[in-house]
């Protein structure tokens, strides 16, 4: 028998026979335990009653377990107690706390841990073994522990999207069910700080009772909340602000210029309204793509001392301003590796986080940091950004590869990331797949294959037609290897949805044949999602791929209609019947959009604030715009041909204005 776990465990022994739950069997924690053992009771009570014919095990606290039980013990004390002869996993020193065994037999189930999180996560274990096989579960015995101590997601909440208290919360539920033990928010502005109150205005901030009832959610999960503030580059939401742009590096308004000893007191400050709401010792102060530095403010320093000692003790500052809050930091490590003689003056306490996001066979810069005897983590990412629907077949490469490397070359962690990008208009449900493939990578070192990793994904987060889902969802990810569509950091089928209706790029670099199928793909995913969403279990999850898959088809109906319209425009003997045929239909693209974007702004307000959604909005508006600008243009050129005029095949006369999205927005 094949047990789809997520993750695997280290070692699975399969034995004779099969435990059956039913109306006599118990929950048993022991009269010594802590709230820790009942909060995973509970969690495995809830499970039993979800997936096991709806059986409510009863939890008791006994100092001798009864008979038909299942045994929730922690540390040789309880074990002793419950006269159970403990079977130790031989895990490494620095995650033998998180080690755990199961065993399963006919007269019973023990899970077994020396700590809290170890039981903890023998439980999460066990509810998958019950969602899989309900309520007769077959022997077995597990030993288990994680190949990385730090298992981590950091997601983005400063690309004009914040996410509800609510939403956090069934992330966090869903992350330490298979087993991620870190979670950081990334924030550049939106945190409600009491003494600058006009960073992060306006923009669905966080505040400090967010943080501190997330906080208490986590702790009681085993999920360490890391503070994450920006604290160097990534500064020009805070520096636009007229008060703050006199700390600005460059008129560029992105670096928080180390010239100023007022940055220092901004940063201090910043620190002491946000850090105290966190109970983690550690600090992510980020720190990385300063790229104006030493080009303006601090020139002269530069000169002198060179840019890479400018940054380095831009980073000692930091880490003395956060330890006087009793953090530990941790700084992205792109900027030092550009200066890699500096390494070694970085002090030991600070962790270099090692960031790739493309996928690759090897990752020599974690030879590089594991070389420097520094605490390192690899961090690598969803691929969800830049992109309609997520690059899987790039992030499963990237998270798998990275892990791999990193642990080869002694990384403490692994933290997935999850940006947002021009907006953060993708839909957090489509990052699913790469959150629990980062969890499963992390726990086995980067050992986990695809087709291992989607047997279990399937049953066990999507569950009824997994098969079909994990199909749409192929689809989909196939769109972003067609020729054309693939770029550096992202796809081109969220340009080909936004850009300029006649004159956009896309219009020129996709081949007909890519739209083709791009179409078609799109179109196969949604009909599988639309059937398969109503009353489904992950219902929001399957109504985001949809609209994803919604806004994928039209991009390329778009798309090839864009470019039927210039080779019409250059053909001869043109009739101007023709032309209005186009103008109809860029009406009915126009209104179709609407449409889209209504379904866009209702889905995106299940999961986030309404924060800064103008933003994302701003690009379907600027659209519709568009549409009216070439249908106008268009009925000039038809009137033209009907004059006996010649036509602007090559789109002379055409103002597209300044039409620029996305990626394309940043300053020249």
């Amino acid at each position: 028998m094949n047990h789809h776990l997520l993750p695997q465990p280290k070692t699975l022994l399969p034995l004779e026979g099969a435990f059956v739950i039913d109306h006599d069997s118990l929950i048993v924690v022991p009269a010594q335990a802590s709230d820790d053992a009942y909060l995973a009771a509970r969690q495995l009570q809830d499970e039993v009653c979800c997936q096991a014919t709806c059986l409510d095990l009863p939890i008791i606290k006994s100092l001798k377990p009864p008979k038909r039980t299942v045994q929730l013990i922690c540390g040789q004390e309880q074990a002793t107690a419950f006269d159970v002869e403990p079977q130790r996993p031989r895990a490494p020193a620095a995650t033998a706390d998180q080690a755990y065994s199961l065993t399963i037999t006919p007269e019973d189930i023990v899970l077994y841990a020396d700590a809290p999180i170890g039981l903890f996560y023998a439980v999460q274990t066990l509810r998958q073994l019950v969602r899989l096989y309900g309520s007769t579960i077959p022997a077995l015995t597990i030993h288990d522990w994680p190949t990385l101590p730090y298992r981590g997601l950091m997601l983005d909440i400063s690309r004009c999207k914040v996410p509800t208290l609510e939403t956090l919360r069934d992330l966090v539920a869903e992350l330490c069910h298979y087993k991620i033990n870190v979670l950081q928010l990334y924030t550049e502005h939106t945190f409600q700080f009491a003494r600058h109150p006009k960073i992060g205005a306006g923009c669905g901030s966080l505040n400090s009772q967010d943080i501190l009832e997330l906080d208490a959610f986590c702790r009681a999960r085993h999920v360490e909340l890391m503070p994450n503030l920006q604290s160097f580059g990534h500064a020009r939401n805070t520096l636009l602000i007229p008060e703050y742009q006199h700390l600005a590096e460059t008129d560029l308004f992105w670096t928080l210029s180390p010239a100023f000893e007022q940055t220092y007191t901004l940063l201090d400050e910043l620190y002491g309204d946000m850090l105290p709401s966190f109970t983690s010792t550690t600090f992510n102060a980020d720190c990385d793509e300063t790229w104006d530095l030493g080009k303006g403010a601090s020139r002269s320093t530069a000169g002198a001392i060179g840019v890479g000692r400018v940054y380095l003790n831009h980073i000692l500052r930091v880490r003395e301003l956060a330890a006087r809050y009793g953090r530990r930091i941790q700084v992205w490590g792109d900027i030092l590796l550009n200066h890699p003689e500096l390494i070694g003056e970085v002090p030991e306490d600070v962790t270099l986080l090692d960031w790739h996001y493309e996928a690759a066979e090897e990752y020599p810069s974690t030879r590089i940091f594991g070389e420097s005897g520094h605490t390192f983590w690899v961090c690598p990412g969803t691929s969800s950004w830049n992109t309609l629907f997520p690059r899987i077949y790039n992030a499963n490469a990237n998270i798998r590869n990275l892990v791999r490397d990193g642990v080869a070359a002694g990384a403490e962690g692994m933290l997935n990331t999850d940006w947002g990008d021009c907006g953060h208009y993708q839909y957090l449900g489509l990052s699913w797949y790469g959150y629990s493939f980062g969890a499963a990578q992390g726990w086995s070192g980067g050992t986990t294959t695809d087709e291992v990793f989607e047997a279990a994904l399937g049953p066990l987060f999507f569950g009824p037609a997994h098969e079909q889902i994990i199909n749409a969802i192929h689809k989909l990810d196939h769109i972003n290897t067609l020729p054309g569509i693939p770029r550096p950091n992202g796809s081109s089928t969220v340009l080909a949805l936004f850009d300029e209706p006649l004159a956009g790029k896309t219009v020129a670099s996709l081949p007909p044949e890519t739209l083709t199928e791009m179409h078609a793909l799109a179109d196969e995913a949604n009909a599988i999602l639309d059937d398969l969403s109503p009353g489904h279990p992950r219902e929001i999850t399957l109504l985001e791929m949809a609209s994803t898959a919604r806004l994928t088809a039209y991009a390329a109906h778009k798309t090839t209609l864009s470019q039927q319209i210039r080779r019409d425009l250059r053909a001869a003997g043109l009739d101007p019947a023709c032309i209005d045929r186009h103008i109809l239909a860029l009406k009915a693209l126009d209104k179709e959009l609407e449409l889209l974007r209504a379904e866009f702004e209702a889905l995106w307000l299940v999961r986030a604030r309404r924060s800064e959604i103008h933003v994302a909005l701003g690009y379907y508006a600027k659209l519709r715009a568009r549409y009216q600008a070439a249908a106008s243009w268009l009925k000039k050129q038809q009137q033209a041909l009907s004059a006996g005029q010649s036509l602007d095949a090559e789109l002379d006369s055409y103002d597209a204005g300044d039409h620029r999205v996305l990626w394309q927005t940043w300053p020249d």
